[in-house]
């Protein structure tokens, strides 16, 4: 008779199955808690990386799954999350060194992630004066950027608020 981790093959990654999300949670090396920040995190990068599903598995010795209400708030925070991090400078030698690039002011935003801190990413590009025309293209992208995460933000904590009471 063989055990129950005999013969099985050890699975890598992340994984899309129908409408199943199943995420391996075994090599991160914390007990999984889908309501910790560092949960979240991993969660909404594997839904960015293989879109978004009805059902979240996260395998564990013990699978915890996730379904519903929540696995489309999540889905949705991935949406959020994918608009402060998808704008870009075109590749310029200039922009990818200017310490206001929307790359690094997005991240000022992310690195706070779940709850991203819009207001010190907004008040760190207020300090910056833009020397040319593309600087100022550039700096109103990365506030329009800002405003829409912002706002995507504040309607998914709506919904989670709305959720909560029943």
């Amino acid at each position: 008779m063989e055990s129950k981790g005999r013969g099985k093959k050890k699975e890598k990654g992340s994984v899309m199955d129908r409408d199943v999300l199943g995420i391996n949670c075994r090599d991160c090396g914390r007990v999984p808690d889908p309501a910790s920040a560092e949960c979240i995190r991993c969660i909404v990068a594997e839904i960015r990386t293989h879109g978004c599903a009805s059902r979240i598995r996260l395998r564990t010795g013990s699978d915890i799954e996730i379904s519903g209400p929540a696995a489309e708030m999540l889905c949705e925070l991935s949406f959020v999350d994918g608009l402060s991090s998808s704008i870009k400078t075109g590749g310029k030698r200039k922009c990818r060194s200017c310490n206001y690039s929307p790359e690094k002011i997005l991240g000022i935003a992310r690195e706070s992630f779940p709850v991203p801190d819009f207001g010190g990413a907004r008040g760190r590009l207020m300090s910056f004066r833009p020397t040319d025309e593309l600087c100022g293209i550039c700096v109103q992208r990365t506030y329009r950027s800002l405003d829409q995460a912002e706002l995507s933000m504040s309607e998914l904590s709506e919904k989670i608020s709305s959720f909560a009471k029943g």
